[in-house]
């Protein structure tokens, strides 16, 4: 017990020393020993979370590159040559290089590296040019937008380089600058900028120019169709050619308007324009711009941080910005003032420059000049020479696509179909009549109609209906008449202030319609109101609570309003107004907002589509899948359908034998003719079928023959002539039972079964704009006719 007693104090001790030991003694602490040697490797650890994957490295590949674009003159001959960055591993096999765009040049070296052009000659260029601006019959001032001007003007070359991997492409441009600039194709012009004339197509030019005192300017190509000449001094360049046309032309420089703001931060103009222009003196035009998009296209991208404002903007955002020349524009206030465009937008900051630069912001944003030519001329005693309605005028800016192509996109619509206008809206083809045809299918005639209390009647003059001098006046003739432009639809002093979102841009006529000539009136249809003043059938209400019919005629056949209100059907109630009526601004939602313009002509299909030609997709918006594709289908199968029984209505009527007259547009001899055939009897035997037409306005029936059939033509001063023919088209009117009474009467139900087609057809949307309404019609219709 004793010795287990003194082992246990000893093992006490023993572990207290230690313990005072490890608490760490007062005594220094020796230097550190060497390193022992390694241990063995411990037990591998647990495995860890799974790491990010890295990125696989990029494909090696083949670049090519066909060099900068570059610029020289028409004639010149330059060097491309290729380069082709191999990664790959592949060899190059070979080089070709290829022509894609713009005027032919001679190319030699085809098959190797470095290609050797020789661009075409100046003629050649203008050619080209004149080509894109498609230059109307007459004397003017050309217009020129600067997609034309770009067209004109770039050859496109493409080199494919091959190597053991495959094919590979670039393309590079050459300009060759021409003497030409864009323009307004008005007759007031700014100094120092050239001017191309355009003449009527002849066979001989000979043009003359007297400039005012101290000019050097002269005509270049004054033999030619298309001279030009660059405006040196102040004043009036009168020019004559030989067949009597004269254009007087008037330069001057540029001034603006600009001179501060008001408490909206709205412009502030000085006297030089406002002064007469205050509703007293002349209209009002200032108060409705001052609100619009132009007059703060370049304050409100400064003010705006997002902004994205550049000098490359300045050419339309500014007024004669030029620094090709002197003469008064933007680019000089800019130079003297030493102003510099800031990195991005900020708020005040137009605010600021007008104080410190009062110089530049007179002449900042779009103001008068813009559209109407310096102010500092002698044109402002001759307003003609200031304006005119051409879309050329606005094509000058918004014809720079892809951002800026609404004018290419207008070119595109019917709307730019000055060949109609000239057949349907001048006094020259229509006399008398072209106060009825000239509402619409003219853009004078339309501006001058919508003026009127009454848009059921004709355009009117001091005593009625205009006469020929009156709408002489108006500008109704060949020469100086224009299609439906921008300024036709939109008025370019109030054009609101946005097309983007939200889209406050305005038209001349929204929400409510007047009285249409077709005998109703569309309400809360938006901006689709200026659509339907024309797009609507012009002949009267016709229904079955208007009477008996007194005429064979065919609706007109824009016929849309008359489809989408419900209106100006036989046999059914009127006014059946679809539910697409109701959507807001009715025909420039579908058409345009959410229709995307021509991909070639737009920024990846932004913006508002001035070509209006609606596209299928856009039913997806509200109805999902649905396309309207099947609806078409079964409206044509329908229409079809009530066509059949319309001819077969019509032959059920013929005796044996009917008398007919042919109306069908033909050729004999090398000469077209477009006159009415004498009358000529057929047996109804040799009668294959009859289907409707409308030749020239009239209800009528396209009759084919089982064998062919004698008709005579004989036109007014001519000798008749006689072709054998297997079809005829024939105005209702003109089938006759003895050549003199109409085989079909007025009252007949296969007149307002005429109608009804032909009013569906003219509609031309296949039932899309009131799919129940066109149903209803086509069975009504085909009821009536059993």
């Amino acid at each position: 017990m004793y010795k287990k007693l003194i082992l246990g104090v000893c093992v006490v001790v023993i572990l207290a020393l230690a313990a005072a030991m490890l608490a760490g003694c007062t005594g220094s602490v020796g230097p550190e020993g060497p390193a022992g040697p390694a241990g063995p490797a411990g037990p591998a650890g647990p495995q860890g979370p799974p790491g990010a994957s890295a990125e696989p490295p990029a494909p090696k590949t083949v670049t090519v590159s066909a060099g900068d674009d570059m610029t020289e003159a028409p004639g010149a001959s330059v060097t491309l040559k290729a380069t082709a960055t191999v990664e790959d591993d592949s060899t190059v096999t070979g080089y070709k290089w290829e022509q894609t765009a713009g005027v032919p040049a001679q190319i030699s070296g085809a098959d190797s590296e470095s290609l050797t052009v020789a661009l075409g000659d100046a003629k050649a260029y203008k050619a080209k040019l004149l080509a894109a601006l498609k230059i109307e019959d007459r004397f003017v001032v050309q217009g020129i937008n600067p997609h034309s001007l770009e067209v004109g003007e770039i050859a496109t070359f493409k080199v494919t380089v091959t190597t053991s991997s495959g094919s590979y492409s670039d393309s590079v441009n050459v300009v060759a600058e021409l003497p030409y600039a864009i323009s307004l194709g008005i007759n007031n012009v700014p100094t120092g900028v050239p001017v191309l004339l355009s003449g009527k197509e002849q066979d001989s030019y000979n043009w003359t120019m007297t400039a005012p005192s101290g000019s050097k300017a002269a005509l270049d190509d004054a033999a030619g169709r298309n001279p030009s000449f660059t405006p040196d001094v102040k004043g009036k360049y009168a020019i004559k050619e030989a067949s009597g046309a004269t254009l007087d032309v008037y330069a001057g420089t540029w001034q603006g308007i600009i001179i501060g703001e008001d408490d909206k931060g709205l412009p502030v103009a000085e006297k030089v324009c406002v002064s007469c222009h205050n509703g007293t003196i002349a209209a009002d035009s200032f108060t409705a711009w001052k609100e619009s998009g132009h007059a703060e296209i370049l304050t409100q991208n400064l003010d705006d941080p997002a902004g994205h404002w550049s000098m490359s903007c300045a050419s339309c955002h500014t007024v004669g910005f030029d620094p090709a020349v002197e003469n008064g524009g933007f680019d000089e206030a800019v130079a003297a003032e030493k102003w510099v465009a800031p990195p991005h937008g900020e708020k005040g900051l137009w605010t600021e420059m007008l104080k410190d630069y009062p110089a530049t912001t007179k002449l900042g944003n779009i103001q008068c000049e813009n559209c109407h030519g310096p102010q500092d001329s002698d044109a402002h005693t001759v307003g003609a020479a200031r304006q005119n309605i051409s879309s050329e005028l606005c094509g000058s800016c918004h014809g720079e696509p892809a951002r800026h192509g609404r004018f290419q996109q207008w070119e595109e619509s019917g709307h730019g179909n000055l060949e109609l206008v000239l057949e349907e809206g001048t006094v020259e083809a229509r006399g008398a009549t072209a106060a009825h045809c000239g509402r619409c299918h003219s853009g004078e005639g339309f501006l001058a109609w919508i003026q009127q209390d009454d848009l059921t009647k004709r355009i009117q003059g001091a005593d009625g209906d205009a006469t020929v001098e009156e709408m002489t006046a108006l500008g109704m003739t060949a020469d100086s008449v224009h299609s439906v432009t921008c300024t036709v639809c939109h008025d370019p002093h109030d054009p609101g202030a946005l097309s983007g979102e939200p889209n406050t841009a305005t038209v001349r006529i929204e929400g409510d319609t007047p009285m249409l000539p077709a005998g109703f009136q569309a309400t809360s249809v938006g901006r689709g109101a200026i659509c339907m003043t024309c797009h609507n059938t012009r002949n009267g209400a016709h229904n079955d609570g208007t009477g008996e019919l007194t005429s064979y005629s065919a609706p007109h056949t824009a016929a849309q309003a008359d489809i989408l209100m419900g209106q100006n059907a036989y046999f059914v109630e009127a006014g059946a107004r679809g539910s697409h009526s109701f959507i807001d601004d009715t025909c420039t939602t579908c058409h345009m907002e959410l229709s995307p313009p021509p991909a070639e002509f737009s920024n990846n299909g932004a913006g508002t589509n001035h070509a209006f030609k609606a596209s299928m997709k856009s039913c997806g918006e509200c109805h999902g899948a649905f396309d309207g594709g099947t609806l078409k289908e079964s409206t044509e199968a329908m229409l079809h359908e009530l066509g059949a029984a319309m001819g077969d209505y019509l032959l059920g009527k013929m005796s044996a034998t009917v008398h007919l007259k042919d109306y069908t547009p033909h050729e004999n001899g090398g000469k077209s003719y477009d006159v009415k055939s004498n009358d000529v009897v057929v047996e109804k035997a040799n009668i294959a079928s009859v289907e409707p037409t409308e030749p020239h306005g009239q209800q009528g029936f396209i009759i084919k023959f089982t064998t062919p059939v004698d008709v005579t033509y004989a036109p007014t001063d001519e000798d008749p002539h006689t072709l054998s023919v297997t079809e005829v088209q024939v105005q209702l009117g003109d089938i006759t039972t003895d050549g003199t009474t109409a085989l079909i009467a007025f009252s007949d139900p296969l007149v307002k079964a005429g109608w009804n087609y032909f009013l569906l057809h003219g509609d031309n949307s296949g039932g899309i704009h009131n799919p129940s309404f066109t149903m209803d019609v086509i069975k009504a219709t085909i009821a009536a006719l059993k």
